[in-house]
C-alpha cells in the first residue's frame, strides 16, 4: 500500500494546519488538522484490505506490419475468494513510451472480463509491451495498492510491405557452366521431360499405363524442372547514401520484394551493402528475412564492393538511395553476362548514371510521397513491353 501524490498532500496539509493551530492559537485549525489526519490513515486502511487476487493474460500477434492496425486482447479473472473492487489497468508499450489504460469492473471470485486495446504501428521495430500494472485505491484516490497482472510480451512490427510484381526472369547464364541456358536437371516433378522403362526404387505412381500397355513392359513418367538461379536482393545501409526517409522507403521496398520473390517460388539470397546476410535458409526464409528488416538501420562502410566480392548473380535488385557513378559498375561487375540489374532508388535526386549497355536493366525511381507499389509495377510492366524476354518470363500482375 502506497499514497498517491494527493494522499501525501493531504498529509502534508494536515501536519501544516496543526503547526498553524499551535502558533496561531486557532483550535479549528487543530480540528481540521485532525480531519485531515483521520482521512488520510483511514485511506490508508481501507486500500491495505482490498483484495488484490487479480490476473491479466494478453492474446496479441506476434507480427504486425507499419500501418495496419494491431489489437491487444486482454483476459482479466478475479483469482481470490472475495469480490474484487473496480482495478485500473495500465500496460506498457515501447518501454514505457506509451500506456494503454483501462478499468476493469468489480468481479466475482472466478469471474472473467475482457478489454482490448490497439498498439500504435506507426514505425517498424521490435518492441515489448507490459509489464502490466493494476491498482486499487480508495474513493478519494489518497492510497492504492498496486501490483503486476501480468509480464511482458514482445511484438515484431514489420516493414510495410507492398503487393508487387516479382521481377521477371530473364534467363543469363547457367548456373553450373558458362552457357547461356540454364541447365535443366530429371525430377519426379515438373515439365514433362521422357518415358523410361521401370527401375528398381521408382514410384508406381508415375508409371504412365497407356505406354506399359502398348510396349508391353513397365514405362514410367520422366519430368524435367529447371534449376532456376536465385535472384540476389541488395539492401543499401551506407550511412551516406540515405536520409531518413530516403532509409524508410528502402527498407520497404525491399520487405515488398522480398515478398514477391518468396510468393512466386523464386529462390533469392538477401545481402546489405555492409557484407551482412539476411535471413535463415529454410522455410522461415521470408520470415526471418523481414524479422531483421523490422531493426535493420544503416551502417557499415561507404564502399559496396567488399560486400560483393565474389558473387555472382543472374537478375541483381540493388535497392539504394543516392546512386553514384562508381555504384553502377559495381552492381554491374556482380551479374552473369546477358543477366539482369534491377536499381531502385529511393532518394529525393533520380539517377544522373544507369547500368552498362551489356546487360538487361532497369532503373525504377521512387520519390518520396509517391506509393512504391505503383511506382514499381509500372516500370516493371514497361519493361515487359520493351523486352519479350521478360514478357513471356514474368508472372501477370495479380
Amino acid at each position: 500500500m502506497t499514497l498517491t501524490a494527493r494522499g501525501w498532500s493531504l498529509l502534508a496539509g494536515s501536519l501544516a494546519l496543526f503547526l498553524g493551530g499551535r502558533l496561531l492559537g486557532l483550535a479549528e485549525l487543530f480540528v481540521l488538522g485532525a480531519a485531515a489526519l483521520v482521512l488520510s490513515l483511514g485511506a490508508a486502511i481501507y486500500a491495505a484490505r482490498l483484495a488484490i487476487a487479480f490476473a491479466a493474460q494478453r492474446s496479441l500477434p506476434e507480427h504486425l506490419q507499419v500501418g495496419v492496425d494491431g489489437r491487444v486482447d486482454v483476459a482479466v479473472v478475479n483469482d481470490g475468494v472475495r469480490r474484487s473492487s473496480t482495478t485500473s489497468c495500465t500496460d506498457l508499450f515501447d518501454g514505457g513510451r506509451r500506456r494503454a489504460r483501462f478499468l476493469v469492473g468489480p468481479l466475482d471470485p472466478g469471474e472473467l472480463a475482457r478489454a482490448a486495446y490497439r498498439v500504435p504501428t506507426d514505425r517498424r521495430g521490435r518492441f515489448q509491451i507490459g509489464p502490466m500494472r493494476a491498482r486499487v485505491g480508495d474513493p478519494f484516490g489518497l492510497a492504492v495498492r498496486e501490483w503486476q497482472a501480468a509480464g511482458s510480451d514482445e511484438v515484431i512490427v514489420y516493414p510495410r510491405v507492398h503487393d508487387v510484381l516479382a521481377p521477371p526472369e530473364l534467363g543469363g547464364e547457367g548456373i553450373d557452366d558458362e552457357s547461356r541456358v540454364v541447365a535443366g536437371r530429371p525430377e519426379v516433378a515438373g515439365e514433362f521431360h521422357t518415358l523410361r522403362e521401370y527401375g528398381s526404387g521408382d514410384d508406381l505412381r508415375r508409371v504412365h499405363w497407356k505406354s506399359t500397355a502398348r510396349r508391353g513392359r513397365l514405362m514410367v513418367r520422366q519430368d524435367e524442372t529447371h534449376k532456376r538461379a536465385p535472384v540476389l536482393v541488395l539492401l543499401d545501409v551506407r550511412i551516406q547514401a540515405h536520409d531518413r526517409p530516403s532509409f524508410e522507403r528502402a527498407v520497404e521496398a525491399t520487405a515488398s520484394i522480398v515478398t514477391a520473390l518468396a510468393r512466386a517460388g523464386r529462390p533469392l539470397d538477401v545481402l546489405t551493402t555492409s557484407g551482412r546476410a539476411l535471413g535463415q535458409k529454410g522455410q522461415r526464409h521470408l520470415g526471418s528475412v523481414l524479422d531483421e528488416l523490422a531493426v535493420i538501420e544503416p551502417d557499415g562502410p561507404d564502399r559496396i564492393m567488399p560486400a560483393l566480392t565474389g558473387r555472382r548473380a543472374h537478375t541483381l535488385v540493388a535497392i539504394t538511395g543516392t546512386l553514384r557513378t562508381n555504384d553502377v559498375s559495381a552492381f554491374s561487375l556482380v551479374v552473369r553476362r546477358g543477366g539482369s540489374l534491377i536499381l531502385v532508388t529511393c532518394h529525393d535526386a533520380a539517377p544522373q548514371a544507369g547500368p552498362a549497355g551489356r546487360l538487361r536493366s532497369l532503373v525504377c525511381h521512387v520519390p518520396p510521397d509517391t506509393p512504391f507499389a505503383d511506382t514499381w509495377n509500372h516500370s516493371v510492366l514497361a519493361w515487359q513491353r520493351h523486352d519479350p524476354s521478360a514478357a513471356r518470363r514474368s508472372p501477370s500482375p495479380r
